[in-house]
């Protein structure tokens, strides 16, 4: 927030998927080694149940009360688009590039024929997160340029 101007309900929207993603890795970041202590196991052992505190990010659902689309000015509309379009964009990226190395590492190194069922829900999980980061900072990013376009 620059001298007192209010923030965008798009900016509004983008800080808060931003702060409650901070907000759960630093739970996780936390919880890892409190799991490994009071379970009395490895770091890489306790890291696997800290994942449940990836659940937070459901909050990110609530994102869409901040911000009504149907109130957006057409400006305020391409820049919802551009970064919607970059965050699909590497969501892709990433799930198509998380799906072949997965395959590669099974097939070539493991010698197995077939990926484990579960890790697609969790490859999609981290997609959304993906998709969820990026447009955020692509929101704030295209705001701040059109700030200092409007200055000069």
């Amino acid at each position: 927030m620059k001298d007192g101007i209010a923030l965008a309900p798009l900016q509004k929207r983008a800080w808060f998927n931003l702060i409650v993603f901070a907000t759960v890795v630093a739970l996780y970041l936390v919880s890892v080694p409190l799991f490994a202590w009071h379970f009395h196991k490895t770091l890489a052992a306790a890291s696997v149940p800290a994942l449940a505190i990836f659940g937070l990010c459901g909050i990110l659902g609530f994102s869409s009360f901040i911000c009504d689309r149907r109130n957006l000015d057409e400006r305020e509309e391409l820049i919802d688009r551009r970064a919607t379009m970059l965050g699909m964009t590497l969501f892709w990226q990433v799930f198509v590039l998380s799906s072949m190395g997965v395959w590669a590492v099974f097939s070539y190194i493991r010698h197995q024929t077939m990926v484990p069922v579960g890790f697609f829900p969790f490859l999609v999980w981290v997609g959304f997160i993906v998709f969820s980061v990026t447009q955020s900072v692509a929101i704030l990013v295209q705001y701040e340029r059109s700030a200092s376009d409007d200055s000069l």
